[in-house]
């Protein structure tokens, strides 16, 4: 049985251009390309001159939107290999932003997640940043046993990489950890394990 309306899941925006912004940073991967390039066609040449791009082309969906954004005369384009190179992009650039720079999300939740986090740990406001869900809801779980986070998890119960027990993911999205969090699955009844259905991705 699938657990769908999980109340605790952010609720996502839609990127449009924040008329408040002096600069403007986005970071995207893979999906996250198609809002990005629809949010920087609703720029202005001023807006499009003060705006950095970071796009990863890491994709769980297989698109790739870099030649789209590449069509855009922006300040700066950054390309990262991975999602968490783009992510450690982000935590250099909004080390040395100014004073009213807006910030744009877009991509998987794990993406958006950790992007928060980095943001959050500047101190950038809710009313400074937009986040907007793209591709596929794969799930990013943090292991209550080992602290380990695993990616792109599909499945209801999955092998912990980092201690190896057999994990069960709970229907709880944690803003601070940026994951659904995973328990051990036979915790009550050891050897009984529960059935391994796809999960509400």
């Amino acid at each position: 049985m699938l657990i769908t309306g999980i109340k605790s899941r952010p609720v996502y925006d839609e990127l449009t251009p924040m008329a408040s912004g002096l600069n403007h940073l986005t970071a995207a991967q893979g999906s996250g390309g198609k809002p990005l390039v629809r949010l920087l066609g609703a720029m202005t040449p001023e807006q499009l001159a003060a705006t950095t791009v970071l796009y990863s082309t890491e994709s769980f969906t297989g698109q790739n939107y870099l030649i789209d954004l590449q069509q855009f005369k922006v300040r700066e384009l950054a390309v990262f290999p991975t999602n968490s190179d783009a992510v450690r992009g982000l935590d250099a650039a909004l080390a040395t932003a100014k004073m009213g720079t807006r910030l744009y999300l877009s991509g998987s939740e794990g993406f958006i997640g950790t992007s928060m986090q980095v943001a959050t740990s500047y101190g950038m406001n809710r009313d400074e940043v937009l986040r907007e869900h793209a591709g596929s809801f794969v799930r990013r779980v943090w292991c209550a046993h080992c602290g380990h986070y695993s990616e792109n998890v599909t499945h209801r119960v999955f092998v912990c990489p980092g201690c190896e027990l057999n994990l069960i993911v709970r229907d709880h999205y944690s803003g601070r950890l940026a994951a659904f969090q995973g328990v051990k699955a036979d915790s009550e009844v050891p050897g009984e394990m529960p059935e391994n259905e796809e999960l509400d991705t």
